[in-house]
């Protein structure tokens, strides 16, 4: 008798994820979580600080506006990825499933790579370089049911 598989597929983007179950035995596919991340929708200069730093050229006294290294509207993308990959740990670690899709743009697939925990990271069967998050509930339910399937 085959085990019964449960599946995890994270639907994510920059801005929001979709975290549904999908349990092969009983053919269901439910929709267990949905992340929001706010700071995707503001602008980079309003995410970080009001004003840039500030600079003295050492030679004449000119003052000059410093470029922040990092971008961060970037920064924000790339913590909501390792707010996902902790969920999907804490669910990997807890044995909630035993396999795991990850449907997300490049962008996100590659920041989720990143951050995946290595238990979580073994249970990983498919992963779909797709922006599925704006597709209805119900569609998006039954081209899940197929990925899983494929």
């Amino acid at each position: 008798m085959a085990k019964n598989k449960r599946t995890m597929i994270v639907v994510a983007d920059a801005g929001r994820a979709h975290v549904f179950m999908n349990d092969s035995k009983e053919g269901t596919m439910e929709s267990v979580r949905a992340f929001e991340n706010a700071a995707v929708h503001l602008r980079s200069r309003d995410i970080g600080s009001d004003r840039p730093g500030r600079s003295v050229e050492s030679v004449g006294g000119a003052h000059h506006a410093e470029e922040p290294r990092t971008d961060p509207h970037r920064l924000a993308k790339s913590a909501f990825a390792k707010q996902m990959a902790e969920y999907v740990e804490r669910g990997a670690v807890e044995k909630q499933y035993d396999q795991l899709v990850l449907v997300a743009p490049p962008q996100m697939l590659g920041d989720l790579r990143e951050v995946l925990g290595e238990n979580a990271a073994a249970k990983v069967t498919r992963e779909v370089a797709k922006d599925l998050t704006k597709i209805p509930a119900a569609e998006l339910t039954a081209r899940l049911r197929d990925l899983v399937r494929a």
